[in-house]
């Protein structure tokens, strides 16, 4: 994931206290109004013991808390014309007591269809020394039917070996970065710029700045990312927000080229406030070239930009063992970094480790992939009460968080 950004203060990983999910889904329903915008849909909310017509018929999303009858919830899509999006259990932390919820919206995958043939998607892959990976990151988004084009950044591995392979494909292209050679410092808001200029003059549908450590779906599970775009685009959005989850080894196996996703089962939300707005796929403009330089990377900027309501799942394997740890931050990172890009706050993500660090996380600190939606599917759509939340409608209420358990600073650093 890209690194830039301003320096955050202080935070917390601590989820917020077990009770008041109502209270979630009002933010829920808070930070659907921020995406949609001001012109955008009316969003209401019915909380448990309020009946469905007090949604307006005009509206374009409720959410709808408790269990309804199967009839009263057939009278409101008539009534309405909504249909359900998303059903489950709004939790403030994992096991806690739960509110069962329907969101009712206007943008059902199914009056999409399939993408046509034609549909374009490109991802650019921006890598350095990622040999350990690359192979099946390419894997994954040629199968996915989208197209890629690295930017390597001089890797000194087994990297440019690599995507040598994939060439005569004709789905894979590549460029060294910078064209002159490698620069003392890792340009990262030079390279961001180049990565603007490819999604403009890409000629794509849509475009995904995509890391080599990450794995981008769509916001449905089940569902790819190239066919979860058209999906956006079909309802008139532009550009899609992203949730990141921070996949962390809890035992020291992992070996490079073992495929990632049987490999890790054990995660933590993105806990920096930038990774709340993490807009890394939008359709290239040809009236105005999209900038994303000036973010660090993690939100393209651009006119008339909409984004999709729902936030896609990015998955990031950042750190993979204890040795892929410290090749990557003590050789490959921290002696590369730009001195005036550290002044201005950008790759601090890993001052707090050192080479003393055992770089394995506790489990009892992290979440299981495997229920992720059964128990946290409100904070996977939209962010919300997940610690440093920045914007305030959204975060869990003021002196509600609750303190670290035992052993949390030992789960959220890797102990040494």
């Amino acid at each position: 994931m890209a690194c830039g950004g301003a320096q955050a203060p202080a935070y917390s990983r601590a989820m917020p206290p077990a009770d008041a999910p109502h209270g979630m889904l009002v933010s829920f329903a808070a930070y659907l109004r921020r995406q949609l915008g001001p012109d955008g849909p009316a969003v209401a909310v019915v909380g448990r013991w309020e009946p469905l017509r007090r949604v307006p018929a005009d509206a374009g999303v409720a959410v709808v808390a408790g269990r309804r009858s199967t009839y009263a919830e057939r009278r409101f899509a008539r009534r309405t014309g909504l249909q359900p999006q998303w059903r489950g259990t709004a939790r403030a932390r994992p096991g806690g007591p739960g509110e069962p919820f329907t969101v009712w919206d206007r943008w059902s995958p199914a009056a999409a269809g399939e993408p046509p043939v034609a549909f374009d998607v490109l991802a650019i892959v921006t890598a350095y020394n990622e040999a350990g990976m690359m192979a099946q990151t390419l894997d994954r988004l040629v199968a996915g039917g989208i197209r890629v084009h690295v930017i390597d950044n001089w890797s000194t591995d087994a990297t440019p070996a690599i995507v040598e392979r994939y060439l005569p494909s004709g789905r894979v292209t590549v460029e060294r970065f910078p064209e002159d050679g490698p620069s003392p410092y890792f340009e990262l808001r030079q390279l961001l710029y180049r990565v603007g200029e490819v999604a403009h003059e890409s000629g794509a549908d849509w475009v995904v700045h995509h890391d080599c450590d990450e794995i981008h779906g769509s916001a449905w599970p089940g569902m790819g990312l190239r066919q979860g775009l058209w999906v956006a685009q079909h309802f008139g959005f532009n550009c899609v927000d992203n949730t990141a989850v921070e996949f962390r080894p809890v035992a020291d196996t992992w070996q490079p080229g073992d495929d990632v996703v049987t490999s890790f089962e054990w995660f933590e939300f993105g806990a920096l406030p930038a990774h709340f707005t993490l807009l890394r796929a939008w359709r290239p403009q040809q009236a105005t070239k999209p900038v994303n330089a000036e973010t660090g990377g993690h939100r393209v900027e651009f006119d008339g930009r909409r984004v999709f309501p729902y936030k896609f799942l990015m998955r990031h394997y950042p750190l993979r063992s204890a040795a892929h740890a410290r090749q990557k931050l003590f050789t490959d990172r921290k002696p590369r970094w730009s001195p005036e890009e550290r002044g201005m706050g950008w790759h601090v993500q890993y001052d707090e480790y050192d080479e003393g660090t055992s770089f394995l996380w506790a489990p009892d600190q992290l979440h299981r992939w495997d229920a992720l939606d059964e128990e946290l599917l409100l904070q996977r759509l939209s962010g919300v009460w997940l610690p440093n939340n920045p914007f305030p409608e959204e975060a869990a209420p003021p002196g509600r968080e609750q303190p670290a358990p035992a052993g949390a600073e030992e789960g959220a650093v890797p102990a040494r």
